[in-house]
């Protein structure tokens, strides 16, 4: 593999948790980032020098750019074409960005928070390049973390992404607000965690169209408008929305 000094450019979520797997397989030759209060502790962590500014990116086999999607474009634009280039989103585009020799993605799928550690063996690692040579090399890099390395063109991987966005980001809101209410009703969020973990696990076994419970699945008006009392302003309107989703997916009027 050629790919054996990696420099970090970002310090949040997703390059934090990379950083620390690759380190303990290849050598990190540095980290930057636009928060160098962060990059800092990061480099602390990692024992590898800290950088104020990408135009001193030392020499190294692969530039991994884990920044927000918005901030993908200016960082790579910014990173010197002599290095091989190689980026954490999973909605930007591969030809979106500045034409460079070695370029490509990096993308695993899966959601990062500093406060919570994660195994990457079984994370989905997508990968893409339209250099076939580093794109070799990004999945042999990918495989040294996980075992769910695939290719993924760039519109597979933003509809995935898009995907995950319902099934991680609008999941975890609803989470928060469910404990919000209770919270304002002096009741215990705990109740509901052996819930949760049986939600997943189900729909791990079996398909969410056949895992669905619950009021709207059994088009139970009375229920629903009692639990609409309950509500005001977003959350009734989130309440009403997904209910009248749930009811237009077993309910047809046509069935």
């Amino acid at each position: 593999m050629q790919l054996k000094n990696i420099f970090i450019v970002g310090a949040g979520n997703v390059a934090s948790h990379l950083a620390l797997a690759l380190s303990k397989v290849v050598n990190i030759v540095g980290v930057c980032s636009l928060n160098s209060h962060s990059a800092k502790d990061l480099s602390v962590k990692l024992n590898v020098p800290f950088f104020d500014s990408i135009s001193s990116i030392p020499n190294c086999d692969l530039v991994l750019v884990c920044v927000n999607d918005d901030s993908v474009g200016k960082v790579v634009k910014a990173i010197p074409s002599t290095f091989r280039v190689a980026y954490t989103s999973g909605s930007v585009e591969l030809n979106s960005l500045p034409k460079l020799d070695k370029i490509g993605v990096f993308y695993p799928l899966q959601t990062f928070s500093k406060t919570k550690s994660i195994s990457l063996s079984n994370v989905p690692f997508l990968i893409e390049s339209s250099d076939e040579t580093f794109e070799k090399e990004l999945m042999e890099l990918a495989s040294l973390l996980s075992v769910n390395v695939s290719l993924a063109n760039s519109t597979d991987r933003k509809k995935l992404h898009l995907a995950a966005v319902f099934v991680n980001n609008f999941s975890n809101h609803l989470a928060f607000i469910a404990k919000k209410y209770l919270d304002e009703n002096n009741l215990n969020w705990d109740y509901l965690k052996p819930l949760m973990f049986e939600t997943v696990s189900k729909i791990t076994e079996v398909s969410p169209y056949d895992a669905q419970t619950g009021p709207a699945r059994r088009n139970d008006s009375n229920i629903i408008e009692t639990h609409l009392k309950e509500l005001n302003g977003l959350e009734k309107e989130i309440y009403q929305v997904i209910s009248s989703s749930i009811i237009n997916t077993y309910h047809k009027k046509n069935d």
